[in-house]
């Protein structure tokens, strides 16, 4: 067709051309003739002549103009099918926001009647929030995935249907193998605690369990010794499946083992650890390893999946478990503590508690320093904030200033003759030295706590991390310590009274998470000179601080059946805060307690929850805090009514929290 149209331009242009020379003819004619009839003639050529010019000249431009229209219509046209063929369009809107064009792959794909709508229409019809400044997003539509970016400036939308490439990905993702490391949390207890008949149940409970996986899942196992521990494979497709069930198939355990064994107070679970990222089998199978160990340091009964990609993710945990008897770790590090410290090298030992400490905190750390001068080592805790509770505590022993030191002090005392200890935490972050660990050897680095770890504590070797969420405190770990070291400590009466200061407080008093070795290192520090009336006294509130809690309690909310919080405007300090969450349980029925007030320092707010069975660590880790099974907190710079509305939701979503649901 362009050829005919060719050919049609170059004949009008010719007679226009014959036009223009007839005309320039008859001119000639006109102006040398003198006769009448030759005049009339040259006359009716020119006139002639410019009609057929005229005539011509027109078509031939307008033959020229449909040529170049047809030209660019199919190179339009081609490009267009070329670019639809690639599987990406074009959306074309105006400074109102209206689409004015869409090209043809996304007319195919989305019909012609979207020209003339308003783009945030368009994307509501494919379920799309579009948001000024999203230059790049996803949208899927009809079980086909597009990319989108947007030229602002251009005031231009660009799709590519990349539904192939993904699936490709997906199904790449999904294949990646998964490592496994699955143990039974206490075998070794039951082992010399359960029947042999009792103990086979256990493991036959489990194995059921296990074999379940493998006939649902893409699942493999392998019992790799007789001390409940489990070696699986699996990918990435069936781990995100389990994801969705939450891991609920290893509450089918708890149950199991009631039914098959004599006793309702046997509660067996497990621990797993997932690791995902890596193509490195090695490196996958140490993640594995430390994903269950990151598990069994929470306390057990957990799934911890961890990966080179994403943070951890944890599931499960809706109960303690049952507290190790054995004293097995608690011999290991004393020994190696008593090791470091026999080392004529190391000349000062410095003790980290956390921000704001409590009487745990303090006094497990004072008996660290006991530990440290039966060794003839200079001894320092790095503490220069504590709540009010324990500042009166500390002031009651005057010869105890010279013991504290500032963060500046304890950085410039920190060097590879320096032993670091953390106590009753065991994040460097949470002390008031976030600098703690620079010069410090990771080798000469303890951790003594009881909360769940929160993230991994890598910084340091394990052998040197006691971290036992069955001990009541700190302060009852550093006793076993120093009962088990084959060096007799000589513990002072401040030391001891301040020990049994911390167990009494994080106890409350001993009404709960007491176990048998709990009461040991009680009657340990007592026969040392602690008095239990002076820990009793140290608790008492005074009249202010009565108000202050029943000020905060009026505010008193039930979030959902059993979950109460209570929140104020009002600064408090760390301990009244938790004195209101411990007064809301107090109350049948009532199995966890959330208190939220404004920090005494700083311009922060501050969460303290407790529980009754109750795992309030996971709603404390929503709104990233961290703690203790029935005891956690959290800390925040947004502004309240934000921080209100993120516990709550936590509340509402975190689920299996308890064994009551």
């Amino acid at each position: 067709m362009n050829i005919n149209k060719k050919k049609k331009f170059i004949l009008y242009a010719l007679i226009a051309l014959l036009g223009v020379v007839i005309f320039i003819t008859s001119i000639y004619g006109f102006i040398n003739t003198k006769k009448t009839i030759f005049y009339a003639l040259g006359t009716i050529g020119i006139i002639i002549s410019l009609i057929i010019t005229g005539f011509f000249a027109f078509s031939s431009l307008k033959s020229y103009h449909e040529l170049q229209l047809s030209t660019k219509s199919s190179f339009n046209s081609f490009t267009d099918e070329m670019i639809a063929d690639n599987l990406i369009g074009t959306l074309i809107y105006n400074n109102n926001n209206d689409i004015v064009y869409l090209s043809k792959f996304l007319e195919d794909r989305f019909g012609k009647k979207i020209i003339g709508q308003k783009t945030n229409h368009f994307f509501q019809m494919l379920d799309h929030k579009f948001e000024e400044g999203q230059l790049v997003f996803e949208i899927e539509y009809k079980g086909s995935v597009y990319q989108v970016k947007h030229w602002e400036d251009k005031n231009t939308f660009v799709f590519k249907d990349y539904t192939f490439e993904k699936n490709v990905v997906d199904l790449y993702n999904n294949e990646l193998n998964v490592l496994a490391e699955m143990e039974i949390d206490n075998y070794q207890l039951y082992q010399s605690t359960l029947y042999e008949e009792q103990v086979f149940n256990l493991n036959k409970v489990v194995i059921e369990t296990l074999d379940k996986l493998v006939s649902k899942y893409n699942f493999f196992y392998r019992q790799y010794n007789t001390n409940g521990k489990f070696f699986a494979i699996t990918n990435k497709e069936s781990l995100d499946l389990m994801i969705q069930d939450k891991f609920k198939f290893f509450n089918d355990i708890h149950n199991a083992i009631k039914k098959t064994s004599k006793t309702d107070k046997i509660f067996v679970s497990i621990s797993a650890g997932f690791a995902t990222g890596t193509k490195n089998l090695y490196k996958k199978m140490e993640l594995a390893k430390n994903a269950l160990l990151q598990a069994q340091s929470r306390g057990g009964d957990q799934v911890a999946i961890f990966s080179t990609n994403e943070p951890p993710r944890y599931f499960g945990s809706s109960r303690e478990i049952l507290p190790r008897i054995d004293r097995t770790r608690i011999k290991v590090i004393a020994d190696l503590i008593e090791k470091k410290l026999s080392n004529k090298k190391i000349e000062n030992v410095i003790v980290y508690g956390h921000a704001n400490a409590d009487l745990d905190a303090i006094g497990s750390a004072l008996g660290v320093v006991a530990i440290a001068k039966k060794f003839n080592k200079n001894a320092y805790i790095c503490s220069s904030t504590q709540d009010n509770t324990t500042k009166k505590a500390i002031a009651a022993w005057p010869e105890l200033k010279n013991t504290f030191i500032k963060g500046t002090q304890a950085s410039k005392l920190t060097s590879d003759k320096s032993l670091v200890f953390f106590v009753d935490n065991s994040n460097p972050k949470r002390t008031d030295n976030p600098d703690a660990l620079i010069n410090a050897k990771g080798e000469n680095i303890f951790i003594i706590d009881h909360h769940r770890l929160g993230a991994p504590a890598d910084f340091c070797p394990k052998i040197n991390k006691i971290i036992d969420p069955s001990a009541s405190s700190a302060s009852e770990l550093v006793t076993e310590i120093m009962i088990f070291m084959n060096s007799k400590i000589e513990v002072d009466q401040k030391t001891s009274q301040m020990l049994l200061n911390g167990i009494y407080l994080d106890t409350l008093q001993f009404q709960k998470h007491v176990t048998s070795k709990t009461f040991e290192t009680a009657s340990w520090l007592q026969a040392r000179g602690a008095d239990p009336a002076i820990s009793t006294n140290s608790l008492k509130v005074d009249s202010d601080t009565y108000e202050k809690v029943t000020e905060i309690l009026n505010e008193i909310q039930e979030i959902k059946p059993g979950f109460y919080l209570a929140y104020k405007d009002i600064p408090l300090g760390d301990d009244i805060i938790s004195i209101a969450a411990e007064e809301i349980l107090k109350i049948d029925g009532r199995v966890a307690s959330f208190v939220v007030a404004r920090q005494e320092k700083g311009d922060g707010y501050k969460l303290s929850a407790r529980g009754l069975n109750t795992n309030v660590q996971l709603i404390a880790e929503a709104v990233g805090g961290g703690g203790h099974f029935g005891t956690a907190a959290a800390t925040t710079k947004e502004n309240l009514e934000d921080f209100i509305d993120n516990i709550k939701q936590a509340i509402v979503s975190v689920k299996n929290e308890n064994n009551f649901n």
